[in-house]
């Protein structure tokens, strides 16, 4: 995987290093392999952690989430969160679930099934080889995701 740097990290002790995969739909060709027909997202992960950050160019004022299955390393939880505003609350955000997703390593993607969505959509498991420069912004995810 190739790395990014950029200067959001929170504090020293955290890696500013993050990786950048593309989001797209496709179509599936007659041997059963998913062509790129159009790209619609970026997706981001910091080093060391497990959890994606998703863009989507369609819904740009929200931030999806993909995180791993506890139990099952092949699925993902497509989720969105709140603030919680409640001064006494355990946890800082509600987190709503809006889909799932499935990894096909053979093919190198997850497909990504929204709830209330009719078409699948796809995320390379492989970051952009181009994604090197310094000069990215840092999606804004990862400063507040615990």
């Amino acid at each position: 995987m190739e790395k990014q740097t950029n200067t959001f990290a929170q504090n020293g002790n955290e890696s500013n290093q993050y990786f950048r995969f593309q989001v797209f739909q496709g179509i599936k060709e007659l041997n059963g392999k998913i062509k790129k027909t159009k790209s619609v997202g970026m997706a981001y992960l910091r080093e060391g952690q497990n959890m994606f950050s998703l863009r989507l160019w369609t819904f740009s004022w929200e931030r999806f989430f993909l995180l791993p299955h506890k139990s099952d390393s092949s699925k993902y939880l497509v989720m969105t969160r709140e603030p919680n505003k409640s001064p006494k609350a355990k946890n800082k955000y509600f987190w709503n679930i809006v889909g799932s997703g499935t990894v096909d390593s053979t093919q190198g993607i997850i497909e990504l099934d929204f709830d209330l969505l009719s078409k699948p959509i796809y995320v390379n498991i492989h970051p952009e080889p181009s994604a090197h420069t310094s000069d990215l912004p840092a999606p804004e995810a990862f400063e507040q995701a615990a």
